[in-house]
C-alpha cells in the first residue's frame, strides 16, 4: 500500500511534544483560502519549475511535488530518527495535506508505530466521516485540531466544507479522552472578533479538557507557491495580524484558564 507524500521534515520541534519527525502526506478535502502548504492540496504528483538567476542568466530547475511511499519505506526513515525521538520524549507527526485522506494506509502506520512504541501525533483539520475517524482516533496518542471558524456557512465559503462534522469528531475526542491541542490559524476579517468568543465559549462548554490552544498568525510568504501551482490566491491583499490582534485573541483565550501559545 502507498500514500502521496511530499515532504519529511526531520528534526521539527513545533509539532508536538519532543523532536519529532512530521510526514507530510498530499492531498486535502479542504481547499482554505489561507493554506500555507497549497502544494499540498492536490493528490497527484505535480511537477513545476523553478527559476534562479546568477550573473544575469536564468537556470531552470524542474521539481517534483509528491511522492509515493511504502509504509514499509516510510519507517525505515522514521526509525533514523528514533535515538532523538525517545531522548527527547518526542515522536513522529502525521500532517499533510490531510493524513486522513489516507486512512488505510495511515493506520498502518499508526499500529507500526504503536509496535515500536514511538508516539504519534495527527496534524488534522478532522473532516473525516465517524466510522473512519473514531477507528483512526482510537489508535493516535495526540491530535493537533484545527478550528477554522465557528460559522458553519463562513466555515464553508472559506475552507470548502462545513464543520459540523469537524466539531462533531472533536467532541468525540473529548468525550474519548484523547489528548488535543487546538490550532487557530488566525486572519483578520475572517475569523477574529465575535468568531474567537464563540469558539472560547463552545470548547467551554463542550470540550472543557482541551485546555491548550495554538494560534497561527496568518502570513503571506506562501504566495509564490500558488502561482508556482497554478492555484488561485484568494487572499492576495490580505494583511497579517497585528501584535496588538494576537495579543487581544490571546488574553480571550488565557482569561479563560487556557494554556495559549503563538505559533505551533
Amino acid at each position: 500500500m502507498k500514500a502521496l507524500i511530499y515532504d519529511i521534515k526531520r528534526f521539527a520541534v513545533h509539532d508536538g511534544p519532543g523532536i519529532r519527525t512530521t510526514i507530510f502526506f498530499k492531498g486535502c478535502p479542504l481547499e482554505c483560502w489561507w493554506c500555507h502548504n497549497p502544494e499540498s492540496r492536490r493528490a497527484e504528483i505535480e511537477h513545476t519549475q523553478k527559476i534562479n538567476k546568477l550573473d544575469g542568466k536564468k537556470f531552470t530547475t524542474q521539481i517534483q511535488t509528491g511522492k509515493p511511499w511504502k509504509v514499509e519505506d516510510l519507517m525505515k526513515e522514521i526509525r533514523k530518527e528514533k535515538p532523538f525521538m525517545f531522548e527527547s520524549g518526542g515522536g513522529v507527526t502525521l500532517s499533510g495535506g490531510e493524513p486522513l485522506f489516507y486512512p488505510e494506509y495511515l493506520e498502518q502506520v499508526l499500529d507500526a508505530l504503536r509496535t515500536e512504541n514511538i508516539h504519534t501525533a495527527i496534524d488534522t483539520s478532522g473532516y473525516a466521516s465517524e466510522e473512519i475517524f473514531t477507528r483512526l482516533a482510537l489508535k493516535a496518542d495526540l491530535f493537533l485540531y484545527d478550528i477554522k471558524h465557528m460559522n458553519n456557512d463562513l466555515h464553508k465559503k472559506y475552507t470548502g466544507v462545513g464543520n459540523i462534522t469537524i466539531l462533531k469528531n472533536l467532541e468525540f475526542l473529548h468525550k474519548s479522552r484523547i489528548p488535543v491541542i487546538i490550532r487557530f490559524p488566525l486572519i483578520p476579517g475572517i475569523n477574529d472578533g465575535s468568531n474567537v468568543i464563540e469558539m472560547r465559549n463552545y470548547l467551554l462548554d463542550y470540550c472543557p479538557e482541551f485546555k491548550e490552544i495554538h494560534i497561527l498568525p496568518y502570513h503571506n510568504i506562501a504566495s509564490h507557491k500558488y502561482r508556482q501551482f497554478g492555484i488561485e490566491n484568494k487572499m492576495p491583499g490580505q494583511t497579517e495580524p497585528s501584535q496588538r490582534q494576537i495579543n487581544d485573541v490571546k488574553n480571550t483565550f488565557m482569561e479563560s484558564g487556557f494554556l495559549v501559545k503563538i505559533g505551533g
